[in-house]
């Protein structure tokens, strides 16, 4: 069967925007190794405190003004089960947004040093930029982050954010230019070969099959890679991207094909993650999630070509679970 002819999507209605954002501290942080988890909490409190009018109704989906809610729009990724059945797919949606925390194993950030973070969008949720914005900088400047230290935790400065290189918002004019691209898979470099490709998984990927984690050793961990990646794109082009046209999820020829390529080498190793969430406003009670994955190479051997638009996509969108954490971020070597 030729590529041409295969039931895969091209996935060309998905698009993105890539934002770099620039912070100068100016109380000293101290975070954890993996600062997934610090950004991506500390972002989600920040937004509920900053919007939430009726803070009463502890669970978003029984508050009567969910639906006009910028913080639920965007945080609850559940769609209705019409749409389910039609696009046949979970009612659990991945989010449609990335943050990736700075990517290094610093833990100590002083007054006046500068780091930087990224935040990827996906569809409609690009329309939500200066929410994403004002929330970064009230958490930074009121709330702070990392560890408590003498009743107090490291705060900063949102000082700038660039798209594409170009500057979009400093700190001194607080305007927002808007004037910057979508991007989509036209945009990305090609991959070179069609028949050999290595991945680095550079931070925890996790990726699981009916609640079980999966480790991309066994024979088929092509297969295993290439499905959980595709119904992440698709499900993320077709509830955010589609403007009302959307159709049906199959991976039946994706299965086909994939099961025809081999794993040819893997030097993957599992890293153990945890955070702890609080159960209710007061933290009387606190819950572990574990939400480790792994890292490090594998290979892959075999005719490619129907899956490289997948894969150069996931680069810079993700694969597996927790990505809003920065999890999933992976590099084709």
């Amino acid at each position: 069967m030729q590529t041409e002819e295969l039931n895969i999507d091209p996935l060309d209605k998905l698009y993105f925007s890539v934002f770099q954002f620039t912070a100068e501290v100016t109380e000293d942080i101290f975070i954890s190794e993996f600062k997934g988890s610090t950004f991506r909490g500390g972002f989600g409190m920040s937004f509920k405190r900053l919007v939430c009018i009726n803070p009463k109704e502890k669970e978003c989906f029984k508050c009567i003004v969910n639906k006009n809610c910028s913080y639920h729009k965007i945080f609850n990724s559940n769609i209705d089960e019409e749409t389910s059945n039609k696009l046949n797919i979970a009612v659990t949606a991945p989010h449609p947004f990335v943050i990736e925390p700075p990517f290094t194993n610093q833990r100590k950030y002083i007054k006046g040093e500068q780091f930087t973070f990224n935040l990827i969008l996906i569809g409609w949720a690009i329309e939500y930029l200066p929410y994403f914005i004002i929330v970064f900088e009230r958490l930074g400047e009121k709330f702070g982050i990392g560890k408590t230290v003498d009743k107090k935790r490291g705060k900063f400065f949102i000082s700038t954010i660039k798209c594409e290189g170009r500057s979009i918002y400093s700190h001194e004019t607080k305007y927002l230019s808007t004037n910057f691209r979508h991007k989509r898979i036209t945009d990305l470099a090609p991959i070179k070969s069609s028949n050999k490709l290595r991945i680095n998984f550079l931070v925890p990927t996790r990726m699981e099959i009916n609640h079980e984690r999966v480790f991309l050793k066994e024979p088929h961990g092509f297969l295993t890679f290439i499905i959980r990646l595709y119904g992440r794109l698709f499900s993320l082009q077709e509830i955010y991207c589609s403007n009302g046209t959307t159709k049906s999820y199959s991976h039946k020829d994706l299965e086909t094909e994939a099961r025809k390529v081999k794993l040819a080498y893997s030097n993957l190793q599992w890293q153990d993650l945890e955070r702890y969430t609080r159960t209710n406003k007061e933290g009387a009670k606190k819950e572990v999630m574990k939400y480790g994955g792994f890292i490090g190479d594998v290979k892959f051997e075999g005719n490619l070509e129907p899956f490289l638009h997948i894969i150069s996509l996931g680069e810079v969108l993700h694969a597996g679970k927790y990505s809003t954490f920065g999890l999933g971020k992976y590099e084709i070597l």
